[in-house]
């Protein structure tokens, strides 16, 4: 996995990890969080590694529907920007500008 894959899956492992199974949090943190290998993780839960391979796709895939769904990164991304953004002169705009991500017209 790309560093930029990782941080991606990290972010999204950090808004829907709640949505996960415990077993899918566990190995999914041991290869995004802790960098272990596949091999790795597969010798420390007793499996095999393809079945750490099939959990680490299911929970990539239910991350990437969860977030499809739902875009709480995206919406939380494009608020950060247009915080970032924000001055005295152009308060309201911004203003505007968030509750439309928000949904809020």
């Amino acid at each position: 996995m790309s560093i930029k894959d990782g941080i991606y899956y990290a972010e999204l492992y950090s808004e829907y990890s709640a949505l996960l199974t415990e077993n899918q949090r566990s190995v999914f943190e041991m290869y995004c969080m802790c960098d272990l290998s596949l091999g790795e993780i597969a010798e420390i839960k007793g499996v095999s590694r393809q079945s750490v391979s099939d959990s680490v796709v299911k929970t990539k895939k239910v991350l990437d529907e969860t977030e499809q769904k739902l875009g709480i990164l995206a919406k939380k991304k494009a608020i950060y920007a247009l915080i970032a953004k924000l001055n005295d002169k152009n308060a309201v705009e911004v203003g505007e500008k968030i509750k439309n991500v928000l949904g809020d017209n």
